[in-house]
């Protein structure tokens, strides 16, 4: 348990809640999901979410990041298949009625986990935050990155599930109180829908 003792554990917290804070289409989709489809849809969108941040650090772990430098091709290929599914996302929250009726919903409620999960893996430059991220508040690498990085991961993961759970029951009391307006629901989803197809049309003009 020595390596515990080689990280910046107030430097890294400080910095996780800040990062987690940082408002992007992955909390705005938990956000928006809690509120159209109550907090069960909201909880699965926040597992997505955390999934594939799990999946980004492991691969930055993996040294992922390397093969994407070394093949700028690919490293555009995912980053505007990532832009292209915000902006399908924004098209389809402005231009989708949402009249959907509630059994329907239910049974698609597993369309939140895969939705969110999509949106976190398809973003390659998590990678590189991620590689970047967690080695500034490491000390020393004496007893390797393993253990440091899981235990860096696993409290990074515990600030993102608190602020979600948060985001998820205020959005959720927030939808219940205005789902009886139409017009507010369909303000909701214009301003949603304009706010991916932002995230997207940025991701897609971004540069590497």
């Amino acid at each position: 348990m020595n390596f515990l003792l080689h990280i910046d554990w107030l430097g890294f917290v400080l910095a996780s809640v800040a990062v987690v804070l940082a408002p992007g289409p992955g909390s705005m989709f938990v956000a928006r999901t809690a509120g159209a489809r109550g907090r069960r849809a909201g909880r699965m969108a926040m597992f997505g979410i955390m999934l594939g941040d799990s999946c980004l650090i492991a691969l930055s772990l993996l040294g992922v990041s390397a093969l994407l430098q070394a093949n700028p091709l690919l490293f555009h290929v995912i980053r505007l298949a990532g832009a292209g599914y915000l902006i399908y996302l924004g098209l389809q929250a402005l231009f989708f009625s949402g009249a959907a009726k509630e059994g329907v919903a239910e049974t698609n409620i597993a369309l939140s986990l895969r939705q969110s999960f999509i949106i976190t893996l398809l973003n390659p430059k998590a990678v590189f935050f991620f590689m970047a991220f967690f080695p500034l508040f490491i000390r020393s690498a004496a007893s390797g990155l393993l253990l440091p990085y899981l235990a860096l991961s696993m409290v990074f993961m515990l600030i993102s599930f608190l602020y979600l759970r948060l985001l998820i029951v205020t959005s959720a009391r927030l939808g219940t109180a205005f789902r009886a307006s139409h017009r507010v629901q369909s303000w909701a989803r214009r301003i949603t829908g304009t706010l991916f197809l932002g995230f997207g049309i940025k991701v897609a003009l971004a540069s590497k």
